[in-house]
């Protein structure tokens, strides 16, 4: 993960649209780089990424959280979206190479079709991807042990194998944790809300209708009218957050295996790439030597020698750009790691730092709410 890049971009404001039978949400794009007011749509996101993985291999791509088809008209799910496409976001404002690529200039663009604008790219050669990488990775150490760093990334591949159903399964339990919080959170206001309606329809007869002899059902009492607006408005399900962390961390997880399992099948494509070019070349010495075969015997030997070694310097090149490349990727995708490394570790601990707060926050809100009750003047008499 490089840094470079301190001017970020975020998205605000999102609107739904009805469309037909559905809909959509769109978001406002904001930020230095955004040359006008832009809006964009969770599909849009989904198709810079992925043009992004498709387009540098081997490379680390943020991740953003997977489509839902259910609930996503919901505040929540919308609001969720919005806070993990900004955490992409701003991770790819600190990606330099990124942040300022060909893929993001095609989405900064003012088109009705990000996903059209993106697939006009044309595709890359092995050259044209060597001087991209060359060129956006560019404190590459050539003495970087390219064998022992990527026997490294292969067992820290195995450990992410292990640790994503794990991390996902983690993720369903917070989910179901956030929504008992949630239940226990609103019966919690409803007895607050009940004891206000059974002043109102009960213990109001008994005082003759009037309002100075209630507590709850006592407009005139504004200090705790505000504690209950309080308690409705601003009390905190410390799980929102952890399960917006959660989330990150399992597509933070998903990615980095994308990105190693990228890396793995360049190696692949690199060594069926030589083991082809060393047969091409085997069967190139036979025929120059007179050797038949059968699969000469059908063949102008001139022709297939002349046309073998035409193609013999376009394969070596290939095949030496090809390795050049995964050098450069195995060298950042080592940094990469051991930067997520730290990230993932600073997360947790910011994580459980929030929890607390906003645990102290509700308790604090709650405190007040009752203090309040109990210092009504009604049942200070009454003590």
């Amino acid at each position: 993960m490089e840094s470079g890049n301190e001017s970020e971009m975020y998205v605000s404001d999102p609107v739904y649209t009805k469309e037909g039978v559905k809909g959509y949400t769109s978001y406002k794009l904001n930020g230095s780089r955004v040359p006008e007011t832009l809006n964009r749509r969770y599909r849009d996101f989904d198709a810079l990424r992925k043009k992004l993985v498709e387009r540098w291999p081997g490379i680390f791509i943020p991740n953003i959280p997977h489509k839902k088809k259910v609930g996503y008209k919901s505040k929540r799910i919308i609001n969720l979206r919005l806070e993990m496409i900004n955490r992409f976001l701003k991770k790819l404002s600190k990606i330099e190479y990124l942040f300022n690529s060909e893929e993001m200039d095609l989405f900064l663009q003012n088109s009705s079709s990000v996903s059209k604008t993106l697939d006009g790219l044309k595709v890359e050669s092995y050259e044209d991807l060597l001087k991209k990488y060359s060129s956006a990775i560019s404190d590459y150490d050539e003495n970087f042990d390219t064998k022992a760093g990527k026997e490294e990334q292969d067992k820290f591949l195995k450990k992410l194998n292990e640790i994503y159903p794990k991390v996902k399964h983690f993720r369903s339990l917070v989910q179901h944790a956030r929504d008992r919080y949630k239940n226990e959170q609103d019966n919690y206001l409803a007895v607050i809300n009940m004891l206000s309606l059974y002043e109102k329809e009960t213990v109001n007869n008994f005082v003759n209708n009037d309002e100075n002899k209630l507590v709850f059902f006592n407009m005139k009492n504004i200090e705790l009218c505000n504690h209950i607006s309080n308690a409705q408005e601003q009390v905190i399900n410390p799980y929102d957050r952890l399960y917006a962390a959660i989330t990150e961390d399992y597509l933070n997880t998903e990615a980095m295996k994308e990105a190693l399992e990228s890396l793995n099948a360049l190696q692949d494509t690199y060594n069926k790439l030589t083991k082809n070019y060393n047969s091409a070349n085997a069967y190139l010495s036979d025929l120059k030597e007179g050797k038949s075969s059968v699969k000469s015997m059908f063949k102008n030997k001139e022709k297939e020698i002349n046309k073998l070694s035409s193609e013999k310097e376009t394969k070596e090149k290939d095949i030496n750009d090809l390795g050049q490349i995964i050098k450069i990727a195995t060298f950042n995708m080592q940094k990469t790691i051991d930067d997520f490394k730290v990230v993932c570790l600073d997360n947790y601990y910011a994580e459980l730092s929030r929890i607390e707060g906003d645990t102290e926050k509700n308790a604090t809100i709650f405190d007040d709410l009752w203090e309040t009750v109990v210092k009504d003047k009604n049942i200070s008499e009454f003590n």
